[in-house]
């Protein structure tokens, strides 16, 4: 059996239309409802550089995607698909490649420089992708958004929460996942999920570029 869930804001009804009844909702959480003293409004480091509000959306969607491995790890689920409600779906979801993966699997997302600073890697600057399952090599490159991922076996969601909730501080769950020493990355490629051009939820302005299936902005 495969699990298949959507992170959705109870404020954004209209993002469902994409997802049918073989899909999951599972409740995501606003920042804007925080109290002031949650937790992880100081725990996050972001607080020291962003708005407040766009400070509010990032712990929000940490949180989140924070639920959602707990609620994998507490269950036990096995083949598990996770997406952002702003996730497209424009590949197939192919049983035999699925079947190939042994841990965390981005599933969409885009190609990143290890140096944050130096952004997002142009269609130029790596190529070395081939059709199926790919070996994430953090030498070389991140993968930014957790836009869409895959977990085969729950004690993968476990241990990227023993790392989390090992750390005094926080960042972006995105940005995170890269320090992760246990757990070992890969990605589907082509991707399987897009990012539609919706109005952000995070940030104040929508971004003018989305990740592509082959993990580029564009």
């Amino acid at each position: 059996m495969m699990y298949k869930f959507f992170l959705n804001l109870d404020r954004s009804p209209g993002r469902r239309k994409n997802f049918d009844d073989s899909w999951t909702r599972f409740k995501a959480v606003d920042g804007k409802e925080f109290h002031s003293d949650e937790p992880i409004l100081k725990r996050m480091i972001s607080m020291w550089n962003i708005g407040e509000s766009e400070h509010r959306a990032k712990c929000g969607c940490f949180q989140t995607h924070y639920n959602m491995l707990s609620h994998i790890r507490n269950n036990k689920l096995n083949r598990v698909i996770v997406v952002e409600d702003d996730a497209l779906q424009v590949n197939e979801i192919e049983e035999d490649v699925l079947s190939q993966c042994k841990t965390f699997t981005y599933l969409g997302g885009y190609f990143a420089h290890i140096r944050m600073l130096d952004g997002a890697m142009t269609t130029g600057e790596f190529l070395g992708s081939y059709d199926g399952l790919n070996q994430l090599d953090k030498t070389e490159m991140r993968i930014l958004m957790t836009l869409a991922y895959y977990i085969p076996h729950w004690t993968i969601a476990r241990d990227i929460l023993d790392f989390i909730d090992s750390k005094a501080r926080v960042r972006a769950i995105d940005v995170m996942l890269f320090d992760i020493v246990k757990v070992p990355f890969d990605y589907i490629y082509p991707a399987l999920f897009i990012e539609d051009a919706c109005e952000t939820t995070i940030h104040k302005v929508s971004r003018n570029k989305h990740p592509n299936q082959y993990y580029h902005l564009c």
